[in-house]
């Protein structure tokens, strides 16, 4: 019966994160796609591809950081969410001012692209810590 029912909450857990992960492949795929049938010019896919890159990576140092400080106290994990956080958010603008300066994009889709998957990540983020909050919560 216990097995039952926790085989059924992971599974739930891995929809959920089935879900959420549908909107970045789907966009990866597309700009992919557009690009090789000749839609997208190489300058708006490097935008689009180094956007969607930055945030991406942005994204996982979040998910590892959250993962890293669940398993802490809360003072650890204060330091390390939030921490991270500071670290991440200067890690974006420094990719930023790289991916203007340096690599071969257009501005306005750099920054419309870095900026959308962001704050879709970053909602991702906060669902994924209150699952994990919830989750532990019921099991105490």
């Amino acid at each position: 019966m216990i097995l039952r029912r926790e085989i059924k909450v992971r599974m739930r857990r891995v929809k959920t994160y089935l879900g959420l992960s549908i909107i970045p492949v789907v966009f990866f795929i597309a700009i992919l796609f557009f690009y090789l049938i000749g839609t997208l010019n190489s300058k708006e896919f490097n935008s689009l591809f180094y956007g969607f890159l930055f945030s991406s990576i942005n994204f996982f140092l979040g998910v590892i950081s959250i993962q890293f400080g669940f398993e802490k106290s809360d003072h650890v994990f204060l330091i390390v969410v939030l921490g991270g956080l500071v670290l991440r958010l200067f890690l974006m603008f420094v990719l930023i001012v790289i991916g203007l300066k340096l690599l071969f994009v257009s501005l306005y889709s750099f920054i419309f692209t870095t900026f959308i998957l962001y704050f879709y990540y970053l909602i991702v983020e906060f669902f994924i810590l209150t699952k994990k909050k919830n989750f532990i919560l019921k099991t105490k």
